[in-house]
């Protein structure tokens, strides 16, 4: 079953969390089981933002957790994050 990941938070610094996005997405761009993200910006609530990753599984999803390079911008970004992440695990029922 596909799997969707939001990383859901508040940021100051909208241009480094721009080239943080970037630079994450360059280096999973060949992971297995990635198939891509968005990072989106709440329009009624200023500095809010959600990260969502795309996978073709739970199971991918941890792996890629796993990876040094996912650990290492994920601490990145918790460098950026004003307060508490909230972390949002959705199984992929259909698309329409």
């Amino acid at each position: 079953m596909q799997f969707t990941q939001h990383v859901v938070f508040y940021a100051q610094d909208e241009d480094a969390l721009m080239a943080l996005v970037e630079d994450w997405t360059a280096e999973g761009a060949n992971t297995p089981g990635f198939n891509g993200g968005r990072i989106l910006k709440f329009r009624d609530k200023p500095g809010r933002y959600v990260i969502q990753a795309d996978f073709d599984s739970w199971e991918a999803a941890e792996a890629n957790n796993d990876r040094p390079e996912t650990q290492a911008n994920a601490e990145r970004l918790m460098g950026l994050v004003d307060g508490e992440v909230k972390y949002e695990n959705l199984d992929v029922l259909g698309e329409f």
